[in-house]
């Protein structure tokens, strides 16, 4: 005799129990699915992110070292206008102050002498001297000689030269007895050591 095997269980509880275990898998599947996708997307959007954040960074120090490059130009072209004032300052404080040169020819000069013209050109070519022309008058030839020598013993003079010396007659005085006197006109040049 055959054994067979009978199910008690109704064919629809059977077809939905079925049906409910298809729905699960593929409902699992698909949760699965939507899970990796959204997981990829998340991935992509941090990436992207961190690249967005990134560029953002660059600009941001890009623009700081524009203005960075803007600081350093502005303070390079102070420092190129204080270098141009700082030369000309030195230019005009190098010449020697020539106060001392003016005294020295007051202690110098006698009475009966006196300057119409002092005229005094730094040269840079000369070696820190400079060239002094005095132009003048003194009553006699001896008072001129005089004024010579003590100009030429003088260390701060060098090279005293007299370019001319000439006679001439100066209009009647008060004081004098009525007689023309004359006066002697003279030019100096020399050159004068620093001070």
């Amino acid at each position: 005799m055959a054994l067979r095997e009978i199910n008690l269980i109704p064919a629809e509880i059977l077809d939905r129990q079925h049906l409910i275990r298809h729905v699960c898998f593929w409902a699992g599947c698909l949760v699965t699915l939507l899970a990796l996708i959204f997981s990829i997307y998340m991935f992509q959007r941090q990436m992207i992110l961190a690249e967005g954040r990134a560029v953002a960074k660059l600009k941001e120090t890009h623009k700081q070292l524009g203005s960075r490059i803007e600081e350093i130009s502005r303070v390079q072209n102070e420092l190129d206008s204080l270098i141009q004032k700082q030369s000309t300052l030195y230019d005009k404080t190098r010449s020697q102050p020539y106060s001392p040169v003016l005294l020295k020819l007051a202690d110098i000069i006698n009475e009966d002498t006196w300057l119409t013209k002092l005229a005094i050109e730094s040269g840079k070519d000369t070696g820190g001297s400079a060239n002094m022309q005095l132009t003048g008058f003194s009553r006699s030839n001896k008072d001129l000689g005089n004024f010579l020598n003590q100009l030429s013993s003088e260390p701060m003079f060098k090279d005293v030269v007299l370019k001319f010396a000439r006679e001439l007659k100066a209009a009647e005085s008060k004081k004098s007895t009525g007689a023309p006197s004359s006066l002697i006109q003279f030019q100096i040049d020399c050159n004068i050591q620093e001070v």
